[in-house]
């Protein structure tokens, strides 16, 4: 999706910028055909052994060819359905605008939920990295948020740490554009410029020294193997 069809699609302002959309790694999609291919193989290698082995299993040929049948069938609609996973998790993305984190989640093939966090309510980002992620380049995002609030969690994300980094950066451009007054609410008041956003000239507005830190969140990741 480019910025203008994410500005249609979804509940975010008119003239705020899109800073990052975070989507699935490719082996998110390459272990889906794996698996449908492991299947497909094994029913092949079945079909194979009934085969050869007929005379001795006592098969004829026409319930051979209604096995063979059955099992070609198969093995088209394993390749069939295993397109489905595939388009729903092309779908599923994190957006970071200037102002919010927003989660596009597809429970099923025709169901969906964007959810919506504003970067002040960011508490803490989390890059979980297990050995296969370590070989594939590929590791789990969470954001963490305040209270009873559900966390934000995103499996199999490309380049984890450089994203929990913009998001850690978006959080605290927003929170000093906030405390120095540049906008007024977490809604803003906007210019007329698109993509301008709270930031004046261009410039992205850094934290005052007097302000308090705490709660600057952290990203917090395992050592590299």
């Amino acid at each position: 999706m480019n910025e203008e069809t994410l500005h249609k699609q979804l509940p975010i302002g008119e003239n705020e910028k899109v800073l990052a959309t975070i989507k699935h790694h490719w082996f998110a999609y390459a272990s889906i055909y794996i698996a449908a291919g492991f299947i497909c193989l094994l029913v092949l290698a079945c079909l194979i052994g009934l085969g050869f082995g007929k005379s001795q299993l006592g098969i004829s040929d026409s319930s051979l060819n209604a096995v063979l049948v059955v099992g070609v069938g198969f093995m088209i609609l394993v390749g069939i359905f295993s397109l489905v996973p595939i388009s729903i998790k092309r779908q599923e993305m994190l957006v970071l605008t200037e102002e919010a984190l927003l989660q596009i989640k597809k429970p099923s093939l025709f169901a969906s939920k964007v959810s919506q966090l504003n970067l002040t309510h960011i508490a803490d980002v989390t890059v979980v990295q297990d050995t296969l992620g370590s070989m594939m380049g590929f590791a789990k995002l969470t954001i963490e948020t305040p209270g009873e609030q559900d966390n934000y969690e995103f499996t199999v994300v490309a380049n984890a740490r450089e994203m929990a980094k913009q998001i850690i950066e978006a959080h605290e451009n927003y929170v000093a554009a906030l405390e120095s007054g540049q906008i007024q609410t977490t809604l803003g008041e906007r210019p007329p410029t698109p993509g301008a956003a709270w930031r004046q000239g261009g410039q992205v507005p850094t934290q005052s020294s007097g302000s308090d830190d705490s709660n600057t969140p952290t990203i917090s990741a395992p050592p590299e193997l």
